[in-house]
């Protein structure tokens, strides 16, 4: 599945999606590449990075429930 970003999102909702993100299996990565990161958490192969500027961008990948996963970010940050 392709990559995807969501932008202008709420400090609450970037805090909500890695709640979420964790709870679907991710792992938070704990070093940062960016100053402007606020999270990173894995699921498989695809990155999901949150940052400061209220931008999430996902790689994407072969993840089978990632369509999903995407859906239920767009619904957190409005964007359904």
């Amino acid at each position: 599945m392709r990559g995807r970003a969501w932008k202008n999102v709420a400090p609450d909702a970037l805090a909500r999606v890695r709640e979420l993100l964790i709870r679907r299996g991710g792992t938070a990565d704990k070093d940062l590449r960016n100053p402007f990161e606020a999270w990173r958490v894995r699921i498989d192969t695809a990155v999901f990075t949150g940052y400061t500027t209220g931008t999430i961008y996902c790689n994407g990948g072969p993840v089978p429930e990632l369509e999903f996963i995407y859906r239920s970010v767009s619904e957190i940050v409005g964007d359904a």
